[in-house]
């Protein structure tokens, strides 16, 4: 079987990026032939003004369809560099194709439904974005966002959103928020797929007692609102990573020597910062996609305390891998901390061994390649031919 990858790069280097490399390797792993058409952002304003088709990509699709010739294309990211001309062309090239949906760019132009600090779905209920552009959710601009709405609904109405075979969301939530939305995408078309980790635990270290967050500092991760809790209860906190936050974060951890700041992270550096932490704490405010440091926590056998939305409900089975609270509550918070503190070292082992048997059972590399295999089989023109053939050949003896 031969798979074409299809992703638009950002610009900053982040999780969808992420996905599709370890998704390529492991499916390389397993003896599959994967190639890769990548496009990027570097055109700025024109990849924009080419959103709603761009021609240039198109026949670039066109192109590495009739070298490859895979049996399934799967697309990732199209926003900007490709825009949905992709789609179109792999239709007109007649080869099945396969879309994850890492985040929410269909339904409104946010993409996060995430807006001024907090949750925004307003789009989800209007046939035009009509709220998204009066805020200007894409950029603080109206003009921009109106262009990204118009291109959307543009394609809606073409019906560019009924062409691929199989649509993939991270978890039930995600997919739940598609089918009740306006883009009239058939129940049977949209699977649910969770991402995976490749992280290795590091070798066996002491529990401490202090806490981590790794990730992004970006305000809809719920960065402030955990700095001051910590900061005001005096709980050790470690933070890793980077973002638009990271001098805030700094400023916090010269102010209080219980909270460090550890910057960005090599993988083997999170591991062992994942397993020697009490429990990762993940406070975000928005539905997320399905967050790697969560899986990668269970792989370290690493409980969650996180704010009980979008992916993370999922995730998390409160009294098993990890414990919820309600998103943004201060409180909240500080009672799951509490909570978490309150338990016996029998108990926490408990929690741990639950945090990786979630690992192992569905975020594993095998499962997830399992579950890949699965999908482009059912939509696969030459599984299906090289089925009947089969058939033919059974019946004839």
């Amino acid at each position: 079987m031969k798979i074409l990858f299809i992703h638009c790069t950002y610009r900053q280097s982040g999780g969808e990026d992420t996905v599709v490399r370890e998704e390529m390797k492991l499916l390389r792993s397993k003896g599959i032939d994967v190639s890769l058409l990548s496009f990027d952002n570097e055109g700025g304003w024109r990849s924009l003004l080419q959103l709603p088709f761009n021609l240039p990509a198109y026949r670039r699709t066109r192109k590495k369809i009739a070298e490859e010739k895979p049996d399934v294309v799967h697309i990732h990211n199209l926003h900007f560099g490709a825009s949905p001309s992709v789609i179109r062309a792999v239709r007109s090239s007649g080869v099945p194709m396969v879309m994850t949906l890492h985040n929410y760019r269909l339904l409104c132009p946010s993409a996060v439904l995430f807006h001024d600090g907090a949750l925004f779905t307003d789009s989800l209920k209007q046939g035009f974005p009509w709220a998204a552009v009066r805020k200007g959710v894409y950029r603080g601009s109206k003009a921009l966002t109106a262009w990204v709405a118009l291109a959307q609904l543009l394609h809606r109405r073409l019906g560019t959103w009924q062409l691929p075979d199989r649509y993939i969301t991270l978890t039930p939530h995600a997919r739940k928020l598609f089918l009740d939305s306006r883009l009239g995408i058939d129940e049977n078309k949209i699977v649910v797929k969770p991402n995976f980790s490749t992280l290795e635990p590091a070798a066996a270290t002491q529990r401490q007692e202090h806490f981590l967050y790794a990730g992004r500092l970006t305000e809809e991760k719920g960065l402030r609102m955990m700095l001051r809790v910590f900061a005001m209860n005096r709980w050790p906190l470690r933070i890793a990573g980077s973002g638009p936050l990271a001098e805030e974060v700094a400023t916090y951890a010269r102010s209080f020597p219980h909270i460090t700041y550890l910057g960005a992270l090599q993988p083997r550096e999170l591991a062992a910062e994942l397993g020697s932490a009490t429990a990762l704490v993940f406070p975000s405010l928005w539905f997320e996609g399905m967050p790697l440091t969560i899986i990668e926590a269970f792989a370290c056998g690493t409980p969650v305390i996180a704010s009980r939305l979008g992916a993370m409900e999922s995730m998390i089975i409160p009294g098993l891998n990890g414990l919820h609270f309600e998103p943004g509550d201060e409180d909240a918070l500080i009672a799951a901390v509490m909570q978490w503190q309150g338990l016996s070292a029998g108990q926490r082992q408990q929690f741990r061994e639950q945090a990786l048997a979630s690992y192992q059972e569905l975020y594993s590399p095998d499962k997830n390649a399992g579950q890949l295999l699965s999908l482009y089989r059912s939509i696969s023109h030459a599984d299906a031919e090289e089925s009947m053939v089969s058939a033919a050949l059974e019946l004839s003896a």
